[in-house]
């Protein structure tokens, strides 16, 4: 890997552009053994090839595909291709560049836009996501509320979710229930001690390297999440 030439970022994938490959793994790999921005400068062009063309390619294919069965997200690579470099301002963690590329796409193609889906290629294990991930204080407040106003309505979701092979992930909630709610149904209080709301999807690596089958996983999985998604757009808007 050599040369010092950069290739022009751009919104569209080059002509003919292959999806993700072994390169691209190893590449991330480098990337996150080198974590210098000489490094990465001189490697840019690579990078362009092997990451960012494939993904811009991906998140055309993902979204074309999710329109054709009529689930609601979309994006473009201007917007929906998350930045290679780490905003570093607010963490101690100083390290300049995600070892993983990632896109994320919404009802509106927006990132402000609530509710969001996510696929990540990560040489550590690549997956697809979907949800609400620590929605704002006010916005986990009403769907906390909702839960406990109507918990027959989300245990029906849940069990909607389990038939589909998909489950609320469990790590990311409060030791002790929130102020404010007590004598809580047992079957909803890890519900209401939830900071975000949202199911995962591991990726095998042949499935990361084989778009087609890349394009239907993330079709399947994101009418799997459809029963979370209604839920909490019906509570948050």
């Amino acid at each position: 890997m050599a040369g010092r030439s950069r290739v022009r970022a751009t919104a569209q994938a080059e002509p003919g552009a292959s999806g993700f490959s072994a390169e691209t793994l190893r590449f991330l790999k480098a990337l996150d053994f080198h974590q210098d921005r000489g490094w990465f400068q001189a490697h840019r062009a690579l990078y362009e090839r092997v990451v960012r063309s494939p993904m811009i390619a991906t998140v055309e294919a993902v979204v074309g595909g999710l329109a054709r069965r009529k689930l609601p997200f979309t994006g473009d690579p201007r917007s929906a291709i998350m930045r290679i470099h780490r905003d570093v301002r607010f963490t101690r963690d100083k390290r300049p560049f995600n070892a993983h590329t990632a896109m994320m796409l919404s009802r509106s193609g927006r990132r402000e836009s609530i509710g969001k889906f996510y696929l990540q290629v990560d040489p550590r294990g690549s997956f697809l996501a979907a949800g609400f991930y620590r929605p704002e204080p006010a916005d986990l407040l009403r769907l906390r509320r909702a839960i406990v106003a109507r918990p027959g309505r989300f245990l029906a979701m849940q069990q909607a979710l389990k038939k589909a092979g998909l489950a609320l992930d469990p790590e990311d909630q409060l030791t002790r229930r929130p102020s404010g709610f007590a004598d809580l149904d047992p079957r909803i209080d890890a519900a209401v001690r939830l900071k975000s709301f949202f199911v995962l999807r591991d990726l095998a690596e042949p499935e990361v390297l084989d778009r087609s089958v890349l394009v239907k996983a993330a079709g399947d999985f994101a009418a799997a999440s459809m029963p979370l998604m209604r839920f909490g757009w019906d509570v948050l808007g």
